[in-house]
């Protein structure tokens, strides 16, 4: 079988770029050849169909430049026809029979959807966010929960200003969103795979169609977590460094816990003003330790206490628990999103109202107080990954997707 994956990252920049890796290896296992399609990048993975890549597009500031660029850079922003020739070439080259479409947002665009349905190839698209119902891909602004822009009603993403609490970036967002509304641009994905019922739930209440959503929580490779269930000395977060990652939440928790380290791995934009924070707070018992390989990262593990999770947007299910409980950790997160169907509150870890740091603040020292009680939560965590499957186990499933949807077309002509 001939899988193209499509994602906007051909390097680990967070989970979803995690659990794409770990599938694609294996696919291979299991026999398939998988393709990339992505975007051109000093910091990408070798691929043999890197020369298909769409070059590099930096969206941190859209309509940064002069007024050609601006329209050049909105333009490619809502619809990439370069991502579009570019994978219509890989398509005539290489021939495959299924295309799996993870983060393709902006850099590469939706665009490249037209070219599947034209070529009747069969669309899988992975739900790592919200984008496809929020122009945000949050459905979180301004630390409140939002849904206002259900029914296709994404005026409200220009009056909120609910991108970068940006006027233009806001507005670029709305005509992104009504543009492949208008096009119907997803109309093309044959199912969507949705990671936790509270993310199969948005999409129903959204309009998306049920017999086009099936419930498969993501995996990936745990077996490089060495399981270790005796507890550590620190609180460990481990992810991306962002504001609705529930970072000042966590910091604001350690205000009465004097005696309390907290290591933080991790890269993203949050970075420089979180550095900022520590030391204008004097919290010195709070060490920022940057990106961290998976090796580096099961060693932070193995003498952690407990691992924190504090996310004040919905998380569709955060992986990060997934490697907490591979390594025998029990997990304090916010009752949001799907993090409640993995997190079960007395079980294997405890939850806290979301932006709350007292909360959060009393379920830390409860931990603290009970390190029995962490052990035995740690070992309920790693049971029940276990029993959710292997990672072998969830790529058969996948592979057994492609196979539906393959017996119910033809094949592409080589």
């Amino acid at each position: 079988m001939k899988i193209l994956m499509c994602n906007k990252f051909h390097f680990i920049h967070g989970g979803a770029e995690r659990y794409l890796f770990d599938l694609s290896h294996g696919l291979q296992d299991a026999g398939c050849e998988v393709m990339d399609f992505s975007m051109k990048d000093p910091r990408n993975l070798e691929s043999k169909y890197q020369e298909f890549f769409v070059e590099k597009s930096d969206f941190v500031n859209p309509l940064h430049g002069g007024f050609f660029s601006k329209v050049m850079a909105a333009a490619n922003f809502i619809y990439s026809h370069e991502a579009k020739r570019k994978v219509e070439s890989l398509i005539e080259r290489y021939r495959p029979q299924i295309a799996h479409v993870h983060n393709i947002y902006h850099q590469v665009s939706p665009a490249i959807l037209e070219v599947f349905k034209k070529r009747k190839i069969p669309v899988v698209m992975t739900l790592h966010d919200y984008k496809i119902i929020c122009p945000n891909y949050k459905l979180f602004v301004r630390g409140r929960i939002c849904a206002q822009c259900r029914g296709q009603k994404y005026f409200h993403c220009l009056f909120n200003r609910c991108i970068k609490d940006s006027l233009p970036a806001s507005f670029l967002g709305m005509v992104e969103a009504y543009t492949h509304a208008f096009l119907k641009s997803y109309v093309a994905v044959d199912l969507f795979i949705v990671p936790s019922r509270f993310t199969y739930e948005k999409m129903l209440e959204s309009g998306v169609p049920r017999t086009k959503l099936i419930l498969l929580p993501c995996v990936v490779d745990l077996s490089v977590f060495s399981r270790r269930y005796e507890v550590g000395k620190y609180l460990l977060y481990f992810g991306r460094l962002l504001v609705e990652k529930g970072l000042l939440t966590l910091l604001d928790s350690l205000k009465d816990l004097p005696d309390v380290h907290l290591k933080i791995i991790g890269d993203g934009p949050f970075l420089a003003e979180l550095k900022g924070l520590l030391k204008k707070r004097g919290l010195s018992r709070v060490e920022v330790l940057g990106h961290c390989s998976r090796e580096g990262l099961d060693k932070f593990l193995r003498d952690a206490l407990c691992v924190i999770l504090p996310s004040e947007w919905p998380e569709p299910m955060g992986l990060v628990i997934h490697e907490a409980f591979a390594a025998g950790k029990c997990v304090i997160a916010s009752s949001v999103g799907g993090i409640p169907e993995l997190v079960e509150d007395g079980v294997n870890g405890m939850l806290f109202e979301a932006g709350n740091p007292e909360d959060l603040g009393r379920k830390i020292k409860y931990v603290i107080a009970h390190p029995d009680q962490a052990r035995q939560w740690g070992e309920n965590g790693a049971l029940k990954v276990l029993q959710q499957g292997d990672h072998k186990a969830h790529v058969a499933q996948v592979k057994e997707i492609y196979c539906r949807l393959l017996s119910s077309r033809p094949m592409p002509q080589e």
